[in-house]
């Protein structure tokens, strides 16, 4: 069986000084658990780097003591250097259990290249008073300035995302290290996560924590930082997009109040607010268009009109200066994710664009409107993100050239622009099932007996599914026709808050199954599968590995190859399932006979998922060309996985 480090490709890393009675135990604990463990003796002076070096540790030194944030820097350097993707760290004094190292293994594993934090239980360790206080105040101060709530900011036992981690530029050297790693994570838009862990706190504990120098530091670090978050300056380089929302703390209030949203459209908007006069910059700080750009936007229309410029001129002039500015300003905040992708060599899944509150307005919308205004709505919507999300525009671009054939100048971005304008419809679509129901809709099936005859065998269903057309109002017109409870198997990344809000208002959703990296989530699928559910899981996008290359619309691309693992393993039948939208609230329903598929003796197992994927594949492909502007997979399908 494989040590936890292995799965995730991590080492340990142990800063230490001054520690010979413990550090000997913790390495050798540690190596129970990972195959390399890297110790940086701290300039100690008492044998704690040599203890380590006996125990079995690789041993890096520093002349003279620097600090536990500079021996971090030093370990996760050589971490780095040796190929390692995580860097769980633990302290050298005895406290933690290396037995732990598991728990923060499986944490990561669910979301790659998140900060996974121990959370220690202090009261039941017996810790004194101090400390606990000491934590929950420096987990106020953290939340205050990054937004995001850690259990347990003071906790040393932590996997560090490489090289994610090596991008987050920090000049602290002591303890106030980790809190500045935290706080640049979370502004980097790095998920953090958290994990329960045991503590001890014997009597004769070491620690070098001193009280009154170390808790100046970090003192220190929370006043500049809260001064820095009241200038307009990039905090930390932007790894992924984050979600955007009002809130109580700094980090929040300047996100949503005084900066504003990034990009064309909330700079317009700050332009437009400056016609409401002396109530331009509340209206600002309310809507989130932002009081810094509606500022400057209101100061720049003072000084033309000293200069006689004055009426619609000024605002129209203004209005494309700032459109320009949110492109150039998306434009930079892309390159510096695309180069955090390349460097990182990390598969992230694509952010999800307009987040919580720009699908509470569709919400909205809907409700107040109907179907029809909110349609309407979504043209200039939709003309925005053509604009504003280059990356996904050119991945559609390049499918719609293999779909329909190529296309150039003008032509080719109209066609984006329905491929992007169907997308939309298929997200309002959602919000209309849960608020009028599937009456709302006009609906033509084609096999959809094979699925309802094959639930009431009670036996289990697994239903492949696409990201093509609309599954979601494609489950909600089978819903209370099927022989069996429904679940669907899902990814669940950075858009659980637009995720909450939809489950929200689209009424009673399926059972959630999600998958990420870990081979738990197979087991709970099957264990879906044998309790009879009708399981539906989309076989044209891979989150892992296990993939095969086969030929889709005239060049090889990944498919995964679980969907059709879970099919032979499970014994149930297999139904390919699309729901296309044809119109208007109009929705095609096609379901394929059902198929079970089992290993054949003497054929390669290979050979066979090949095939099965190759027939899903053409199948896709037929529907694809049937219905271009229905499949919704905006990135390079067919590039080699890394």
């Amino acid at each position: 069986m494989s040590k936890a480090c292995e799965r995730i490709g991590a080492c340990v890393v142990i800063p230490v000084y001054n520690h010979a009675r413990t550090i000997s135990e913790v390495v050798k604990g540690c190596l129970q658990h990972a195959g390399t463990v890297l110790v940086c003796d701290d300039g100690s002076t008492d044998g704690s780097g040599a203890a380590a070096e006996q125990a079995g540790a690789v041993l890096l030194k520093h002349a003279t003591n620097q600090g536990k944030g500079a021996a971090l820097r030093t370990l996760f350097a050589e971490a780095q250097k040796r190929g390692f993707k995580y860097a769980v760290s633990l302290d050298a004094d005895g406290q933690h259990y290396p037995d732990d190292i598991p728990k923060l293994a499986e944490e990561a594993e669910k979301e790659p290249g998140c900060l996974v934090v121990g959370s220690r239980d202090l009261a039941a360790a017996g810790a004194p008073g101090a400390s606990q206080f000491g934590r929950r105040f420096s987990n106020f101060w953290v939340w205050f300035e990054s937004g995001v709530r850690v259990e347990d900011s003071q906790c040393g036992f932590r996997a560090y995302p490489l090289p994610e981690t090596g991008l987050l530029v920090t000049g602290r050297s002591r303890y106030d290290f980790e809190v500045e790693i935290l706080l640049r994570t979370a502004w980097s838009g790095l998920p953090i996560r958290s994990t329960p862990i045991r503590v001890l706190y014997p009597a004769d504990r070491v620690t070098h924590f001193r009280p009154f120098a170390d808790n100046v530091r970090i003192s220190l670090l929370n006043t500049v930082t809260c001064l820095k978050l009241l200038l307009p300056v990039l905090l930390a380089p932007i790894i992924r997009d984050r979600f955007r929302k009002p809130g109580l703390s700094l980090d929040a209030l300047r996100r949503w109040a005084w900066l504003g949203g990034p990009g064309p459209f909330w700079r317009a908007v700050s332009v437009v607010l400056t016609l409401l006069g002396p109530w331009s910059l509340p209206a600002a700080a309310v809507v989130g268009a932002g009081l810094v750009p509606t500022a400057l936007a209101l100061a720049a229309t003072a000084w033309l009109a000293g200069r006689g410029v004055a009426g619609w001129s000024v605002l129209s002039g203004l209005t494309l200066v700032w459109l320009l500015f949110g492109l150039v300003e998306i434009a930079a905040r892309n390159a510096m994710v695309r180069k955090a992708y390349a460097l990182t060599n990390r598969q992230w899944g694509a952010p999800s664009r307009g987040g919580y509150w720009g699908h509470l307005i569709l919400v909205v919308v809907v409700r107040l409107f109907g179907p029809g205004i909110t349609y309407l709505a979504l043209y200039p919507i939709t003309l925005y993100f053509v604009f504003a999300a280059p990356e996904n525009r050119r991945a559609s671009m390049e499918f719609l050239d293999r779909a329909l054939g190529p296309a150039t100048g003008l032509a080719r971005w109209v066609r984006s622009y329905k491929h992007f304008l169907a997308f939309a419809r298929v997200m309002v679509d959602r919000l209309i099932l849960g608020a009028a129901g599937k009456d709302a809709f006009t609906v033509s099936e084609n096999g959809v007996d094979h699925i309802i005859g094959t639930s009431q065998a009670g036996k289990g269903m697994l239903m492949i599914t696409a990201h093509f057309g609309n599954y979601d109002v494609a489950g909600g017109i089978l819903s209370g026709r099927l022989g069996a409870p429904m679940a669907v198997v899902a990814f669940q990344n950075e858009v659980a808050h637009v995720r909450e809000l939809l489950d929200k208002h689209t009424g009673p959703v399926p059972k959630l199954l999600a998958v990420g990296s870990s081979e738990l989530a197979a087991l709970d699928i099957l264990h879906a599968l044998r309790d009879g559910y009708v399981v539906a899981i989309q076989g044209d996008r891979t989150v892992d590995q296990r993939v095969v290359r086969v030929k889709f619309l005239g060049q090889e691309a990944s498919f995964p190859i679980g969907p059709f693992i879970l099919g032979a393993m499970s014994g149930c039948p297999v139904i390919t399932t699309f729901g296309v939208q044809v119109g208007p609230r109009a929705y095609a329903f096609v379901a394929d006979p059902p198929r079970v598929y089992r290993f054949e003796r003497g054929k390669p197992r290979d050979a066979q998922l090949e095939e099965w994927v190759t027939t899903y594949a053409q199948r896709l492909e037929e529907m694809v060309k049937q219905h271009p502007y229905q499949w919704f997979n905006f990135y390079d399908f067919w590039a080699a996985p890394s």
